[in-house]
């Protein structure tokens, strides 16, 4: 094969493969149609976890252990600030549930509970998000915050972010 077949071949490849992302795209199964069919709040999920900060999204674990003391100011928080929207079992069915659109985060539901990390979690407490209607808790401790996240985990009987930091510490 001389020089000129080569660089034909590759142009031949190039466009082929500019002509299949094409078309993939244009039929709606490219990443710009992951909204489709979902419900209100998990398209607006979606939406806030682009606008969080990195540094939040890289967080894998809490840097407060969930031991019983954090697990309870958590709980004691939880009663005092999301109980009325979330519900006492965070399913998202508080009093205040009825009337907002859209409905609060159903902490149990498995696929809500895998869109965010620990740090996004700790960050939309407390910045809010104007996407699903969550308020901003900026008045809570940074501790608070994080004692919150790790009752979350723990309504979510997310034991593996638990046994992380007792292997860890």
């Amino acid at each position: 094969m001389n020089k000129f077949s080569i660089y034909r071949f590759l142009f031949f490849v190039m466009i082929s493969m500019a002509l299949s992302t094409t078309t993939c795209l244009a039929s709606g199964k490219g990443d710009h149609d992951h909204n489709h069919g979902m419900s209100a709040h998990m398209q607006a999920m979606h939406a806030l976890k682009d606008k969080v900060p990195k540094d939040y999204q890289i967080m894998e674990r809490t840097p407060i252990i969930p031991d019983q003391e954090s697990l309870q100011r958590g709980a004691d928080i939880f009663q005092g600030q999301c109980v009325v929207c979330h519900g006492q079992q965070g399913k998202g069915n508080g009093p205040a549930a009825k009337s907002l659109n859209p409905k609060p985060a159903n902490f149990l539901d498995q696929e809500h509970s895998a869109i965010y990390g620990p740090g996004e979690k700790f960050w939309i407490i407390g910045n809010g998000s104007g996407e699903t209607g969550m308020p901003a808790f900026s008045s809570l401790s940074l501790i608070d915050r994080w004692d919150l996240v790790n009752h979350i985990y723990q309504l979510q009987g997310t034991e593996a972010e638990m046994e992380k930091h007792e292997h860890e510490h």
